[in-house]
């Protein structure tokens, strides 16, 4: 009963711990897994830019039938996001084959990493052992990582599970051996993978700053500069790979992208980014409740979850206690600076995650952040509203997804 207790609580874990952990874990996904075969999984367009890179291209294969969401230059296809996930995948593709390459697999072998990374964060932090497991559930499973882990097939869920790998990396590293050079690879990494994550420049700043009024022998002026260098080569990288496909380094692509239905009617008539979609997105990545659409004659017959999601603070409602961290004043603020550089940026964008179920899925661009902040905050909420609150996400997670599989 004492083994079975220390498991669950996370309570100094062995090598056998986190074995079952992950057993646990990869299980728990397996019709996720076995789903990615039923929702033609191979489409992902990330194996296909696996196979064209194998062929030395920058473009897609011009036999694709469905272009939605790509970008169409000069008569070729190409895709329009960052492109480190599908440089990862490309070894798996160049063994196996585009057929065979299951992202949801591998989003989930990411996913037992996360696991790993995030308990280290904790430990670092120093965080109260009772909060441990409420933390580590409401994360994986009590907010939008969960779904998009679920629906890793599709290639911008993929790209949330790669970049949400790094951004725990980073913190991990940062709040360990603070190797800077190495910060900045890694933030390379996460910019390649979902842009706006490249803020994390200003919380790996703010540590910087924070080390050299507390320890001032301990940060040296090289390792600011093979900070900047290891960030600027991947910036440059980015540049020169707009330049190789669209004839412009700023030129990412999104201007090209085909798209459909309501997005295609707001880009045409106020572009990709644009303040007319502010109060839209704010409404909806704070606000907006869980909704389930319904239809019919008498409107009770249910249609499907709302495809628009459901607001971060609706949705898992523990996250408020970030507002409660207890850290250094100089991290705490370049933490939260962090965050409301790229929550902002995304203000102005013509989407909102839109298709997405009970989650705002562009907050996973910062998550990792604020949920160490939620740690080093939770302890001032008493821990039997911490346990409602993470059961209710939970719970939030499990209705709507067998609402989505059972009417989509």
């Amino acid at each position: 009963m004492y083994r079975i207790k220390k498991i669950l609580l996370f309570e100094s874990p062995s090598y056998i711990d986190w074995a079952i952990y992950f057993t646990a874990f990869i299980l728990l996904q397996v019709p996720a897994i076995i789903n990615f075969y039923y929702n033609e999984g191979d489409q992902n367009f990330y194996l296909q830019f696996s196979q064209s890179l194998l062929h030395g291209q920058l473009n897609l294969p011009s036999s694709l039938e469905d272009i939605r969401d790509l970008a169409v230059y000069n008569g070729k296809i190409y895709l329009p996001y960052p492109p480190l996930p599908a440089i990862i995948l490309t070894p798996f593709v160049a063994v196996f084959g585009v057929a065979h390459v299951n992202t949801v697999a591998i989003a989930t072998i990411m996913a037992c990493i996360c696991l790993y990374l995030m308990h280290r964060v904790f430990i670092k932090l120093k965080i109260d052992s009772h909060f441990i497991p409420w933390l580590m559930v409401g994360l994986f499973f009590g907010t939008g990582f969960w779904y998009a882990l679920f629906v890793s097939h599709h290639l911008n869920a993929f790209a949330h599970i790669t970049s949400f790998l790094f951004q725990l990396l980073i913190i991990n590293e940062i709040l360990g051996k603070r190797r800077w050079w190495l910060v900045g690879i890694l933030i390379g990494f996460t910019f390649l993978t979902r842009q706006f994550t490249f803020f994390y420049v200003v919380f790996a700043a703010g540590f910087m700053l924070y080390e050299y009024k507390t320890e001032k022998n301990k940060i040296r002026f090289t390792d600011i500069l093979s900070f900047i260098l290891s960030v600027g080569s991947f910036v440059i990288l980015y540049l020169l790979y707009n330049y190789a496909r669209f004839g412009n380094p700023l030129d990412t692509g999104y201007n090209h992208i085909i798209y459909i239905g309501v997005l295609s009617d707001r880009v045409q008539q106020y572009g990709v980014f644009s303040t007319k979609y502010l109060l839209f997105n704010l409404y909806s990545t704070l606000i907006k409740g869980f909704n389930i659409e319904f239809e019919g004659k008498t409107y009770l017959k249910i249609k499907d979850m709302d495809s628009w999601g459901t607001s971060l603070l609706s949705a898992s409602p523990f996250l408020i206690a970030s507002i409660k961290a207890q850290w250094p004043k100089i991290l705490k603020y370049s933490a939260w600076v962090t965050i409301s550089i790229i929550y902002i940026g995304q203000l102005f964008y013509h989407n909102n995650g839109y298709q997405q179920v009970n989650t705002s899925r562009f907050c996973l661009d910062f998550l990792p952040l604020l949920i160490v902040l939620v740690s080093l905050g939770i302890s001032k909420m008493p821990l039997w509203l911490t346990k409602a609150m993470v059961t209710y996400a939970i719970l939030l997670n499990i209705v709507s997804f067998i609402i989505h599989l059972l009417y989509q």
